[in-house]
């Protein structure tokens, strides 16, 4: 009776421990949320940072899930000199409503993912909702949420802990402050404001440069479209002159090499009719081997 008592227990005592393994084998030791709406797109930026526990050894995979309408841009980590480094990662793979992605950890160092998800119009008014699934406990959850300062009638749920602007001005800076949630503890976040403009806080590199003056025809560094025919034509008529100017010298050169080469046969053939006797002195003709008058050799 004992040995069948013990076969049943057995298979309940292997699997205990492992499901508290897998309940408690990976925490969060923070979640920073950031929520840039409207910032450089028509869209809102979710910045999902997080840290693990010391207490998880490493290397870990975590798993971070998302809307599945996100459109994912960024999975890195932070370095010794502040700066993001892009991770090793698996995914993103939807899983019904949701798209997620497997970050491979490899230190205790805040790793994120960014992603774009739109807003909902209705008119001026512009909704928003994060989700959190629970699917790790988390010692803290942050939520930061960044709105132009042009917005109105703002209402967030849970209500902020603090506001302020940033230090350019350019946007209102909300922050929720939730404290510990436990693994499947779930937590939701939404926003409402009004804005009129539909312009983006964070506009392109040129958007602000501006010309010191009107730009006209007789800006300086300019080159007046009217004058390009008279430009091309000037252009053109130079290099027709001095491709004729280097077909004159090659002409020219050709023309002298056959005059010397005759000059000098004439020289040489003056040379061999006028032959000496070196006895006599009397003239030789061309060809002639002996002196006509004394008979003696010629030097030939």
């Amino acid at each position: 009776m004992r040995k069948w008592l013990i076969f049943i227990l057995l298979p309940g005592l292997l699997l205990f421990p492992s499901n508290v393994g897998a309940e408690g084998g990976i925490k969060l030791k923070s979640v920073n949320v950031e929520l840039w709406s409207e910032y450089d797109q028509p869209s809102m930026l979710i910045i999902h940072q997080f840290t693990v526990d010391e207490s998880t050894p490493l290397p870990v995979q975590v798993k971070v899930r998302f809307p599945k309408e996100g459109n994912l841009t960024a999975v890195a980590y932070t370095g010794g000199d502040g700066n993001m480094i892009n991770t090793d990662f698996t995914g993103p793979e939807k899983q019904g409503d949701w798209q997620a992605v497997t970050l491979n950890i490899q230190s205790y160092a805040p790793y994120r993912i960014e992603y774009y998800q739109p807003l909902t119009h209705n008119g001026n008014q512009r909704s928003f909702s994060f989700s959190w699934y629970g699917d790790y406990s988390v010692n803290e959850f942050n939520v930061t949420v960044l709105l132009p300062t042009d917005s109105t009638n703002i209402v967030a749920e849970p209500i902020f802990s603090s506001t302020t602007t940033s230090k350019d001005g350019s946007q209102l800076v909300g922050i929720v402050k939730h404290g510990s949630l436990r693994m499947g503890q779930s937590y939701e976040f939404k926003i409402n404001y009004e804005r009129e403009s539909e312009t983006v806080t964070k506009q392109g590199n040129n958007s602000n440069v501006q010309p010191s003056a009107p730009i006209g025809p007789n800006t300086e560094g300019r080159v007046s479209i009217d004058n390009l025919p008279w430009i091309i034509g000037g252009f053109g008529l130079a290099l027709i002159g001095l491709a004729l100017y280097f077909y004159w010298r090659s002409t020219q050169a050709t023309e002298r090499s056959p005059r010397q080469r005759r000059r000098s046969g004439k020289n040489q053939e003056a040379g061999e009719e006028q032959a000496y006797c070196h006895e006599c002195g009397a003239r030789a003709n061309a060809g002639d081997r002996f002196c006509r008058t004394c008979g003696s050799k010629l030097k030939v």
